[in-house]
């Protein structure tokens, strides 16, 4: 590679650099006046991450106030923002959870989907309307029939908050200060159990709970086989005695039952976890970190809602140089041969190191 050839490919880094961070500016700028950015309970309590190429380049950072937090915002504009699901005594200092002291957590769980089988995407890191999907779903899954129906919480209980890439964040907030008192004072190892009960990691056959019992009962198809186990607690004793065949079935249904959820473990068990900040953007894809209320959740698109308009109204003359996956932003599909994009396109070309260029 000739000088410069090699000054012309990094003046075009540089250039691209500057545009999203004009962006992610501008969209900071626009969050805080509309008010949708997340500040932190007890702000001085909590630790605050932050990234740019990476997820988080800096962490142990904490504020004393709200306009100090929103100040820094303002003047960093971060591509990843974070803050601590603990509340801590010294939310700045380095170190894990003896050096800070743990005074209470937040609970919230991690919603991560994976490429799934309907992806017709090549890049296991990209995004489309499928996998969003199954992240939608699993969203459910864990709220109705574990949240609701099992632990007797309500849909004001809950905050969900789409992850800006393939996920959702599901906030436990009960209204009752008493049991929200509690949950917040559970230790690692009540947190942990709590997940390993949803996951059906400590499932026992020899005495199945109606929860677990009602899920795959569903899944059943047998009705012979339904009735049985319906009968009683102890599936063990009633499989073992079925023929090979019916055997090797029931259990296979038992394991896709508890195999519905990709949840992140270390979400609920990490004392020291850190979660995105409510309201920023995701630095690998620009969409918004966005709460949806449960009502509305069924209706929501990320790749229609959590892009932020103003996104959409500057377009750039681009050069890909490698093969994409397409993707579809705000009804318009933008592949390799794309040489007209919007901002949003960008941030997620950006994000997810495409070779591109910018043309004047």
């Amino acid at each position: 590679m000739n000088k410069i050839h090699e000054k012309q490919l990094n003046e075009n880094k540089i250039k691209i650099l500057d545009e999203v961070k004009k962006h992610y500016k501008e969209y900071f700028i626009y969050a805080i006046k509309r008010k949708w950015l997340e500040i932190p309970d007890e702000i001085h309590h909590k630790e605050i991450g932050f990234g740019y190429l990476k997820k988080v380049d800096n962490r142990n950072i904490s504020f004393d106030s709200e306009k100090e937090y929103l100040k820094w915002v303002l003047e960093n504009a971060p591509f990843h923002l974070y803050k601590s699901l603990s509340y801590m005594e010294h939310p700045d200092f380095i170190g894990g959870a003896s050096q800070k002291k743990i005074l209470k957590r937040e609970m919230a769980f991690d919603i991560d989907v994976h490429r799934v089988k309907k992806c017709t995407h090549e890049d296991d890191g990209w995004i489309c309307k499928y996998c969003l999907e199954e992240a939608k779903n699993q969203a459910f899954i864990l709220i109705d029939e574990f949240l609701i129906s099992d632990f007797g919480l309500s849909k004001n209980d809950l905050k969900i908050v789409f992850s800006g890439n393939r996920g959702y964040h599901i906030y436990i907030k009960p209204q009752d200060e008493e049991i929200k008192n509690t949950i917040e004072h559970w230790d690692r190892y009540q947190r942990r159990y709590f997940i390993e009960y949803i996951l059906g990691k400590n499932l026992n056959l020899n005495y199945v709970g109606s929860g677990w019992s009602r899920r795959i009962l569903n899944n059943i198809k047998n009705k012979q086989i339904k009735t049985q186990l319906s009968k009683t607690k102890n599936w063990k004793q009633i499989i073992d005695k079925k023929n090979e065949n019916d055997k090797n079935k029931i259990l296979s249904i038992i394991e896709n039952t508890k195999n519905r959820l990709e949840l992140d473990e270390k979400v609920m068990e990490d004392d020291i976890r850190l979660l995105r900040v409510i309201g920023s953007l995701h630095g690998y894809t620009g969409f918004i970190v966005k709460e949806i209320k449960y009502n509305s959740l069924e209706y929501f698109n990320p790749l229609n809602h959590a892009v932020f308009s103003k996104f959409n109204k500057e377009y750039y003359n681009v050069k890909i140089n490698q093969k994409i996956d397409s993707l579809r932003i705000k009804d318009k599909t933008y592949t390799t041969r794309s040489k007209e994009i919007p901002a949003s396109m960008l941030l997620f070309l950006f994000g997810h190191g495409v070779d591109f260029e910018i043309l004047d």
